[in-house]
């Protein structure tokens, strides 16, 4: 398929139920996310990762590509709407030439397209001196940049996800150390211009069940836009 091009910005969307095709992607990443894993070990990227921030890209710029290839054999469960499917882009520019991991959009054969999810990825542990909380905290921070709206400010759903690629210790291990930063933040924050609560912490979702993943929900309150929901998937890549 061309790349699509809405270099206008033109409203796509008028006819469209945004919403069941968000619910679409949700289905399609907690169904084929376990797969990934083992699509990384069919390669060498693990052994060759930097401690830098380009080898955190390195594997999002493969679960991008892995994604890409499994939507291609994807059996949608919904009925599409004016031929649109969902892409994953890696590297996504969003409002203000801010740059994210990952943006899903619809795109049809008219060359119609718009973003209608975002998704940010995090190293746990995060590489490199000073960054041991990037996935909640600081300029690079994951949970702070949507709170900031740094993020997903054109997103209208207020819907969010956040890739952890978790290389030492669990899950476990990792939703107690970033509840206790988001708790630290909650009593002082370390920004003035942001305010931490109880819904920021990460609640493990019991009901989801995948093989070398594991999901947690949050809730976070904005600068000036409604609140976010961000959805968690870690995989265990130990």
């Amino acid at each position: 398929m061309q790349k699509p091009d809405n270099s206008n910005n033109v409203p796509i969307f008028d006819n469209i139920d945004i919403n069941t095709y968000i619910n679409e992607v949700i289905s399609f990443i907690e169904t084929k996310l376990c797969l990934f894993p083992e699509f990384l070990k069919s390669s060498s990227i693990l052994q060759q990762l930097s401690d830098t921030i380009s080898g955190e890209d390195k594997i999002t710029e493969n679960l991008c590509s892995f994604f890409t290839r499994q939507e291609k054999e994807y059996t949608y469960q919904i009925e599409k709407q004016d031929n649109y499917d969902f892409q994953f882009i890696n590297q996504a520019k969003g409002k203000g030439h801010r740059s994210y991991d990952t943006g899903v959009i619809l795109a049809n054969t008219k060359n119609c397209s718009e973003k209608i999810l975002t998704m940010e990825a995090k190293r746990l542990p995060t590489p490199g001196s000073g960054r041991e909380r990037e996935y909640v905290l600081g300029n690079l921070g994951g949970i702070e940049r949507f709170k900031k709206e740094v993020h997903a400010q054109e997103i209208k759903s207020n819907l969010a996800i956040m890739i952890g690629y978790v290389q030492k210790e669990n899950s476990d291990h990792w939703c107690e150390k970033i509840n206790e930063w988001i708790t630290e933040q909650i009593m002082i924050s370390s920004n003035p211009n942001i305010s931490w609560f109880a819904e920021d912490l990460l609640i493990e979702d019991e009901n989801f069940n995948q093989e070398k993943i594991c999901k947690y929900n949050s809730g976070h309150s904005r600068i000036r836009l409604e609140k976010i929901k961000i959805h968690h998937y870690w995989i265990d890549l130990n």
